[in-house]
């Protein structure tokens, strides 16, 4: 994946140096398929994956009249 500046963390949102990121795909609330995100480490790509962060869209939901 072609960068043209510096990522910063989807966990802490510390920056990331070009080429040490780490990309993980990652379910987010806002979207039904997974996203790439970046990451500084594994223990933050695992952590994001346990605590997932955001907030899910309620017009997404058919069903759902709010």
């Amino acid at each position: 994946m072609v960068q043209f500046f510096k990522k910063k963390c989807s966990y802490c949102g510390e920056k990331i140096e070009k080429g040490k990121e780490i990309w993980e795909y990652v379910k987010l609330p806002e979207f039904t398929t997974l996203k790439i995100k970046p990451f500084c480490s594994k223990d933050h790509a695992q952590l994001f994956k346990l605590n997932i962060v955001g907030t899910p869209a309620r017009s997404s939901c058919p069903n759902c009249k709010e």
